[in-house]
Order: C-alpha cells, then sequence, then structure tokens
C-alpha cells in the first residue's frame, strides 16, 4: 500500500538517481582506466616492437645465423616484459623469446615447440607482413588474463618486409584491478544507499507534508468546512498552491453563503405563496412540496412520503405531467379530491441547456371560489325567482283589466290590492338587497350609544304582538335580572331582534309559544326560542347564506335574506349568534353582545 504513496516514489526515485549515477560513474572510470591502461601497454609494446625490428640487421647477416642469440633473446624476454616471437617473410616463427641458452638458429623448432605460436597471433602476422602495425586483444584462459598481441614488420636493406615482430605481453593485474575497482564501487553503492535514503526521506517530506496538508484541508472542505485554511507559507509553488486553495475555500465559502442564502429566499418564496407546490424528476417521484400544498391536503408538515404517494395517486396527473414534459406545454386540470375541487396547473422544468429536468404542479383549492360562482349563479336565480312571482301577478292582473276581464269595481279593488300586496313585497325584497349589500360593503356606520337591552326587548315584542296574536301564538319575555347596558346602534339591534322573532313566529304553528330570556355575564346573552317544525341537522350550515329557505315547499313571505342580514349586523356588533335546531321540536337562537364595543 504504501508503494502507491508519493513519498515512496519520491524516495525511490531520489535514491535511484543517486545510485545510477554513481554507477554510471565508477564504470566510466573503470573503462577509463582500464582504456588508459590499454593504449599505454599498446604504446610501450609498439615502441619495443619497432625498436627490436630496428636492431634485428645488427644480428642477421643475410639470413644467416644470429650471433649472440642467447643473450639477445633474454635480453628481449626481461626488457619487453613480453613474449617476442620473430617470423620470416613467409610468416613462419623463426625465433622466440624463450629459447634456451646456446639454442642458436641451426635448430628453430625445438625452439618454437616450447612454446608454440598462439592462434590470435596469426591475424596479427597475416596484417604484418601487408605492412601495417597490427593491435589485437584477447583474453588467455592459461594466463586468466587478457593477451595484448602488437607486431610490427622488419624491413630489410631494400625497405623490403623481410620479417614481423611480435610481442605477446598479459595485462598483469588488470582483471584484477578492474575488479577490485568493481567491489569498491558496489561497496560505495551500498554505502551511499544510506545517505541517499535519508536524503530522499528528507525531500519527501518537503513535499509530502504540505500536501497531506492541503489534502486535509480539501476534504475538510468537501465536508462543508469552508473556513479550514492551510495556511503554508513557502515562496515556492506548494506555497502558491497552498494559497490557491485557501483563496478557493475563501470564494467558494462566500458562493456556498450566496447559495444558501438564495435558497432560503426561494424557500422562504415557495413557503409563502397560498397555492400548493411541487416539483417532479423525469422519474415522477416528488423531489418537493411546500407548506401550503400540506395545508391544502390537510397534511402534517413534513409531508409524509407514504401520504404524499397515495395523495397523488389518487389525484392521478401522470399521464397528463408526460403530456407537459413531450408538449412543453402547461395545462391546468381540475380533480376533485375527498370534498374539495383543486386545480392543478402543470408546467415543464427546463433548464439553460432547454433540457426538460421535470415537472412542477401548482395546486389551488378552488372550493371555495367554485362555491361562490355557485352561490352567484344560485343568488341570481334567486332574485330572479322572487322578482319573477310579483311580476307574474302584475302581467296578468293588468292583462285581465286590459282585457276587460273584470268590470266590477269589487274585482277591480281586490286585483289592485293583489297587485299592492306584491309592490310591498317586491319593495322589501330590493330594500333588503340593498341592506344587506351596504353590510357587507361595510357602508353602514352604527350611532354607538347606551342601549338598555330590556327596553328594546320589549319593544321588539309589543311591535311583534300583533302578528302573534292572528296565530294565537303567546310571546313569553324572561329578565332572570338586572341587565346592564351594552353598547350599541339601537335601531340596528332592534332590526337583529325583529328577524329573529319574526322567523319564530313566522315558522311556528298556531297555538304555540315563543320565549324570549335575556341574560347577563362575561356577555349579555339574548335566547329566542320557539315550538315550530325545526331544522334539519345537515342544513344548519347554509341557513345564514342569502335566499336559503329550509323548506322551499312551504309557502312564506319572506325574502330569504333576514338570517343574511342578521349575522352581518352581529357581526358589526363583535357579537356571536348560536342557532340549534331538531325537525318537530323547534328552534333556539342565542345572541351573546359585549358590553363594550372595540375602539370606544
Amino acid at each position: 500500500m504504501f508503494r502507491k504513496h508519493i513519498a515512496f516514489k519520491l524516495i525511490t526515485g531520489y535514491v535511484l538517481i543517486v545510485l545510477i549515477s554513481m554507477l554510471a560513474i565508477g564504470i566510466f572510470f573503470i573503462q577509463m582506466f582500464r582504456q588508459y591502461t590499454f593504449e599505454n601497454t599498446e604504446t610501450t609494446l609498439l615502441y619495443r616492437a619497432h625498436s627490436i625490428a630496428d636492431m634485428m640487421p645488427d644480428y642477421t647477416e643475410n639470413n644467416g645465423p644470429m650471433r649472440g642469440f642467447g643473450s639477445f633473446m633474454r635480453f628481449l624476454d626481461t626488457m619487453t616484459e613480453a613474449k617476442v616471437w620473430i617470423t620470416d617473410n613467409q610468416g613462419n616463427p623463426a625465433l622466440f623469446s624463450g629459447m634456451g641458452i646456446g639454442i642458436g638458429m641451426g635448430n628453430p623448432a625445438r625452439a618454437i615447440n616450447s612454446e608454440p605460436l598462439p592462434d590470435a597471433a596469426q591475424e596479427v602476422i597475416e596484417q604484418v607482413l601487408a605492412g601495417k602495425e597490427a593491435v589485437h586483444e584477447s583474453f588467455s584462459s592459461s594466463y586468466n588474463e587478457t593477451i595484448l598481441t602488437v607486431g610490427v614488420p622488419i624491413p630489410d636493406e631494400n625497405k623490403q618486409i623481410s620479417g614481423a615482430v611480435l610481442l605477446l605481453a598479459p595485462e598483469k593485474g588488470l582483471t584484477a584491478t578492474v575488479n577490485k575497482a568493481k567491489r569498491i564501487l558496489g561497496i560505495s553503492l551500498l554505502l551511499a544507499l544510506i545517505p541517499a535514503l535519508g536524503l530522499g526521506i528528507y525531500f519527501s517530506l518537503l513535499f509530502t507534508r504540505p500536501l497531506k496538508t492541503m489534502n486535509r484541508t480539501a476534504l475538510e472542505m468537501a465536508q462543508g468546512n469552508y473556513g479550514v485554511r492551510s495556511g503554508i507559507a513557502r515562496p515556492d509553488e506548494l506555497g502558491q498552491l497552498s494559497n490557491s486553495l485557501d483563496l478557493l475555500a475563501t470564494k467558494l465559502g462566500s458562493t456556498i453563503n450566496q447559495l444558501f442564502q438564495e435558497k432560503g429566499k426561494m424557500s422562504d418564496i415557495i413557503s409563502s405563496i397560498s397555492e400548493g407546490l411541487i416539483a417532479f424528476d423525469l422519474d415522477l417521484k416528488p423531489l418537493n412540496v411546500n407548506a401550503a400544498l400540506s395545508k391544502i391536503m390537510n397534511r402534517p408538515l413534513p409531508y409524509p412520503g407514504d401520504e404524499l404517494s397515495k395523495d397523488l395517486t389518487e389525484l392521478n396527473i401522470n399521464q397528463e405531467i408526460l403530456g407537459v414534459r413531450q408538449d412543453k406545454k402547461v395545462v391546468q386540470v381540475v380533480r376533485d379530491w375527498q370534498d374539495k375541487k383543486l386545480k392543478l396547473t402543470l408546467s415543464p422544468i427546463i433548464d439553460n441547456s432547454g433540457q426538460i429536468t421535470g415537472s412542477v404542479a401548482l395546486v389551488q383549492d378552488i372550493s371555495e371560489s367554485e362555491r361562490l360562482e355557485q352561490f352567484r349563479q344560485d343568488f341570481i336565480a334567486n332574485v330572479s325567482h322572487e322578482f319573477r312571482t310579483p311580476l307574474t301577478v302584475f302581467k296578468g292582473s293588468l292583462e285581465a283589466i286590459m282585457d276587460g276581464l273584470v268590470e266590477q269595481p269589487s274585482d277591480l279593488r281586490r286585483y289592485y290590492e293583489r297587485m299592492l300586496a306584491e309592490t310591498h313585497s317586491l319593495e322589501r325584497l330590493v330594500t333588503d338587497l340593498l341592506e344587506l349589500s351596504r353590510l357587507q360593503s361595510h357602508k353602514i356606520s352604527l350611532n354607538i350609544e347606551s342601549v338598555h337591552i330590556p327596553t328594546l326587548l320589549k319593544d321588539t315584542v309589543n311591535s311583534l304582538q300583533t302578528i302573534a296574536d292572528k296565530k294565537n301564538i303567546h310571546i313569553a319575555y324572561h329578565q332572570l335580572a338586572e341587565l346592564p347596558p351594552v353598547l350599541g346602534d339601537y335601531d340596528r339591534l332592534r332590526q337583529l331582534f325583529v328577524i329573529f322573532l319574526d322567523n319564530a313566529i313566522k315558522y311556528s304553528p298556531e297555538h304555540t309559544m315563543v320565549t324570549v330570556e335575556a341574560s347577563a355575564g362575561q356577555t349579555l346573552d339574548v335566547v329566542i326560542c320557539d315550538q315550530g317544525y325545526g331544522i334539519a341537522e345537515e342544513t344548519l350550515p347554509y341557513i345564514w347564506e342569502r335566499f336559503y329557505k329550509e323548506d322551499k315547499s312551504r309557502k312564506s313571505n319572506g325574502t330569504g335574506l333576514g338570517l343574511a342580514i342578521a349575522k352581518h349586523l352581529i357581526e358589526l356588533h363583535h357579537g356571536q349568534v348560536t342557532l340549534k335546531s331538531s325537525l318537530g321540536k323547534g328552534t333556539s337562537v342565542k345572541v351573546s353582545l359585549p358590553y363594550s364595543q372595540p375602539g370606544i
């Protein structure tokens, strides 16, 4: 494993460079020493060979026997430190420095046979007899040394080659010297290995320590710690690299911080929008949802993954998303989900290169807008219906009069009374509509004063007593204790209780009783109870809507706007209303009013 480290590579490389350099220098010097020794020996032998060749005519006369041959050859053997061979002009050995004393040219074979001519000398003889100096180097197994053979021609008095002088000299001690030098070189390499290894470790640490520091810095940055610094102060490239890494950490930290801020802003924007948001990847897996979606879907935050998958399956929008990605167009779909109606706007997510990376769905709860639209349509239909009845009466009565169908004064009066009654009904409808419109648009200003509720309630009961008497309905008023006054608009509060008491009388059968009870607590409470037909529990949430009538088959001269007006009057006085009812058991309405008004 250590071999993969840069320290190992640096140490190995440094040691190899030192060893290879020393080895190359050692081999070079050994070779130079050997070459120098060879050339020096060659020069010496050639000089001596030429000297012998020059002296040969003094010892020979007309190819006759040599005088003093033994002494001469011993002299040659001693002076040249080499074996000396002398051949005739045919290359045949004639004289040899190893001849014994007293042996002359008369029996050369004996001398020659005592030391045969080496094979390597034959090449030298051929070159010498051709008139050239010759040098040959070969290894002799008998001497266990390198043998240097030199040869020069022997010229006669006519400058013709009469023979050759050969000197065979072993390079004594050269091989041993070279081998010793090699051993010394090997020992030197081993000795140099220790300091080379130490220097290699030292120089490798100069590189690896800052590299390890920068590596730790980079790993810290990878973990998100952009405040880390390598802190390497060096004037070389490693110092520059460290400074660049520190600068990168600074810039990257600043950039990441800006990205987080932008992401936070984007997240805040997404969280703040009222519409639900779902982002999908290319595999239709949800990537992100906002808080509004959890609210719309009635799910807790964070949105549970299994619930999200289940809800998306119920919405069944996968095919629409695929179509959006294929056509690169915005598509709107409406889905019914539980008790809500949702509108989903599907859009592709396109990057800067024009590639689609996903899709996004904007989810809007349009249940309220749908309800309002339906309410608007119902309102128009109800107003049209309410206007149709008096208009029909007007039209029918006028047509009958104009056609002469009604001639008797009593009949005419009856028709006129009917049209007048419908006119009053139409007037009440228009008045209530205008009243409700002003209440809803907050265009009514209250005349706030101290109101004594018992007086107001008695006034209300007295004004409706005549209507109650027609149905033999008894109105009973109960005051549990002395009631403190409340701040409010007397006329508007009277209008409020008239609406509730009138409804109680209107929707109660004959010979029943309506009770009005007032009490004081944290608020002043007025409860109106009847023994009428009652209201179905499932319709209670809708009775405050305009034109709503619980039993449309029951004939009534009401406009269907009273309770809507009453609710707005209670809200104007910052009060509360509670209505309880059961079919066949009657209805109870509780109005709670504060004693004071905000800001007064």
